[in-house]
């Protein structure tokens, strides 16, 4: 036994998985490429907007050391320290520096320090550890000759508070940045997602119904609308095709079903049609069947040959045809050879009455080229599908009763027994009108 290739087998196999839409795929997508926009944009700009701050903190401290070591050189010179101290508490308590020392060259004379809070947060901690870490240091001079220090420790709280309220801004911009995009995307994802379901939809339409009257709409985007207009065009081809197509089929069905020279149904039609009938009690209980036969019809061929006979045999159909009620079913079985189906027969007299005008419609002779005129005699049988099982044996008793009448000399006959001798079945004559039922 031969091994199934696993690969092969899956491959096979229908994919079961529950797929991601277009517009899920797409919005996936975008979501990515605009999350990674933000995340790399807000550290990009948190991260120089951090090494600009330390830059200029510390170039502002070095800059407000220079400026008390200016306002200490008097207090230094006079050996002041409650000026010092006075000094450096001004200053501090403006937010400038954290700590300051004012110092001789024996040492320091005034310090000053901010009160730190308990409850201070660890992160301006950190912060002002990163931006300060180390105290300033500024000689004070006079004329070249030192006086003293100024040393100076940076504070962080105002910078973390500046800095709280630019992180709050960047990720305000960000977000609107982020819905902004979200916004276009989405209208993209509009004009992309409905015009592929149109024509989804459409060809799905097509598939399903045969429905190629359908037609995609214009989309907004050249590249698609393109693809709309070519899948138009190529439904315009197949409904020209479709329609050439179920005009041969049509074609084809309708010669399957008729007879070419007369235009009436044949044998396979009405052995169908008959059978339908038949397999409805209703319908077969008020059915009869006419099987009709042309009088010495093979002397008009022998004697003025096909072509005169073929003449004959449409004018028969025209006749018969004419002759029927609606719902009646004629058809050609083969030469000169015609079947009947009758509906809503409930007794002989209906019957007897369409033989009687079928009878006097050949009355009149047919007229031929060359002013030919040709008197043509019928031989009808008749059958009731009430005295029958099957659709076959309908056929049959019709077929026995035409043949039948046409030896007691033509006319029709019906009767509910096949094969009986002509001594015991009566019959109608078509030439003297005269005839009984059996």
């Amino acid at each position: 036994m031969a091994k199934r290739n696993p690969a092969l087998t899956a491959a096979l196999l229908p994919d079961k998985r529950t797929l991601p839409t277009l517009r899920q795929t797409l919005r996936r997508i975008h979501l990515t490429i605009i999350a990674c926009a933000f995340i790399l944009t807000g550290v990009s700009l948190s991260a120089l907007s951090l090494l600009a701050l330390k830059n200029y903190a510390a170039s502002n401290l070095e800059l407000v050391a220079s400026s008390v070591s200016i306002s200490a050189r008097g207090v230094l010179m006079q050996n002041n320290a409650s000026g010092a101290k006075e000094i450096l508490s001004s200053l501090g308590q403006r937010g400038l520096f954290a700590e300051g020392i004012i110092g001789d060259r024996q040492g320091s004379i005034a310090q000053w320090q901010k009160a730190t809070p308990s409850h201070t947060r660890s992160l301006d901690r950190v912060l002002g550890r990163w931006l300060f870490p180390d105290p300033v240091r500024v000689p004070v001079t006079h004329h070249g000759k030192p006086l003293g220090f100024i040393q100076i420790t940076g504070d962080a709280e105002n910078i973390s508070h500046y800095l709280r309220l630019a992180g709050i801004w960047l990720l305000g911009c960000l977000l609107t940045m982020a819905l902004m995009a979200w916004w276009f995307s989405r209208r993209m994802h509009h004009g992309i997602v409905s015009t592929l379901q149109n024509i989804a939809a459409v060809a799905h339409d097509v598939r399903i119904r045969r429905a190629f009257s359908q037609r995609v709409p214009s989309a907004p985007i050249a590249e698609l609308n393109k693809l709309s207009n070519d899948f138009n065009s190529l439904l315009d081809e197949l409904q020209v095709w479709q329609h050439h197509w179920q005009n041969e089929n049509d074609l084809l069905a309708h010669q399957a079903q008729h007879d070419a020279m007369t235009g009436l149904p044949n044998r396979a039609a009405f052995e169908r049609e008959l059978n339908l009938r038949f397999a409805k009690p209703v319908s077969r209980l008020r059915l009869a069947m006419m099987f009709i036969d042309g009088d010495r019809f093979k002397r008009i061929n022998d004697t003025w040959g096909h072509a005169v006979g073929d003449e004959v045999i449409i004018e028969m159909a025209r006749r018969l045809r004419n002759a029927l009620r609606t719902g009646d079913m004629v058809a050609r079985l083969g030469g000169d050879e015609f079947a009947i189906l009758l509906a809503d027969i409930d007794d002989e007299e209906q019957v007897s009455s369409i033989a009687q005008k079928i009878l006097r419609a050949m009355d009149e002779p047919i007229q031929l080229p060359n002013d030919l005129a040709l008197q043509q005699s019928l031989s009808i049988g008749v059958a009731l599908g009430r005295d029958f099982a099957t659709p076959q044996s309908l056929l049959m008793q019709a077929d026995a009763a035409m043949y039948h009448v046409k030896e007691m000399g033509g006319g029709w006959y019906l009767s509910s027994a096949c094969w009986e001798s002509p001594a015991t079945a009566s019959h109608y004559d078509a030439r003297n009108a005269v005839g009984a039922v059996k």
